[in-house]
C-alpha cells in the first residue's frame, strides 16, 4: 500500500513539474539554486520546484554565478542577487558574467573589468577583451593585442596584430611586418616557436594545428611535425 501512495505522488509532483514548465518558452541552465527562465517574452529566474522567485521582467537574463545574475533592462546590462535585488546597476551596453571575482563589461564602445561591487578593477580602455584564459584576457586596441591579468596590470604589451589566448602555457601570436606570419610565445613574452606559420591553433594535449608552405600539419611544443 505504502509503495503505491508513493508511487501516486511521485506522478502528482511530476504531473504538477510538467505543468509549470509549460509556462515557460525558455529554461536556461540551473546554477546556484536558480534557472533563467523566459514567459512570451520577458525573462526571470524559477527555483528548482519551477516557481517563478524573481519575476519575469528583463529582456535576457543569464544563470547565476559567483552569487550575481547579468540581467538586461532597457538594453542596458546589470547584475541582482538571488533575492533580485539590483547590485550592480544597468549602465554596460555589454558584458559577460563574473568569473572569478570580475566581469568584463563595455561602455561606450571600450571592454573594462569591474569586481563584485561594481568598482572598475580597469576602466574601459580596450575595445575588444577575450574571457580569462589561465589567468590572463587577450586584448585589442588600435589593432594591436596583447594580455592583462586580473588586475588589468598589461603583462604582454600590444606589440601583436593578430592572437590566440593562452593553451597550456603558450599563446599563437602574429606580426604583420614578419610577412604576417605566426609563432608561439610563452607568458614572458618570449618566443618559444618561430614566426613562420601562415595560421596557428592553440595547444590542445602538447598538439597544435599549423599551416606551413601551404601545408596543414600538426606539430608539439618542440615544433617538430607530428604524423
Amino acid at each position: 500500500m505504502s509503495s503505491t501512495i508513493t508511487k501516486f505522488f511521485a506522478s502528482f509532483l511530476a504531473y504538477g513539474v510538467a505543468n509549470k514548465k509549460k509556462r515557460f518558452s525558455a529554461i536556461g541552465r540551473f546554477s546556484e539554486g536558480l534557472a533563467p527562465v523566459k514567459g512570451k517574452i520577458q525573462w526571470g529566474y524559477i527555483n528548482k520546484e519551477y516557481d517563478v522567485v524573481i519575476p519575469l521582467m528583463y529582456e535576457r537574463a543569464f544563470s547565476f554565478k559567483e552569487g550575481l545574475g547579468m540581467v538586461v533592462l532597457n538594453s542596458q546590462y546589470g547584475f541582482i542577487d538571488h533575492t533580485g535585488q539590483i547590485r550592480i546597476p544597468f549602465k554596460y551596453t555589454a558584458a559577460h558574467s563574473f568569473e572569478q571575482e570580475c566581469a568584463r563589461v563595455c561602455h561606450d564602445g571600450l571592454w573594462g573589468l569591474i569586481d563584485r561591487q561594481g568598482k572598475y578593477i580597469l576602466p574601459p580602455t580596450y575595445s575588444q577583451m577575450e574571457q580569462f584564459v589561465e589567468e590572463l584576457a587577450l586584448v585589442s586596441l588600435h589593432n594591436k593585442v596583447g594580455f592583462i591579468n586580473k588586475k588589468g596590470k598589461v603583462v604582454i604589451p600590444l606589440e601583436y596584430d593578430n592572437g590566440c589566448s593562452f593553451s597550456e602555457g603558450l599563446a599563437a601570436v602574429c606580426i604583420e611586418s614578419q610577412s604576417s606570419k605566426w609563432g608561439y610565445i610563452n607568458k614572458d613574452n618570449e618566443e618559444i616557436l618561430p614566426f613562420k606559420y601562415d595560421i596557428a591553433e592553440p595547444f590542445y594535449n602538447n598538439i597544435a594545428r599549423v599551416g606551413l608552405y601551404g601545408k596543414s600539419m600538426k606539430i608539439n611544443k618542440q615544433g617538430s611535425e607530428c604524423l
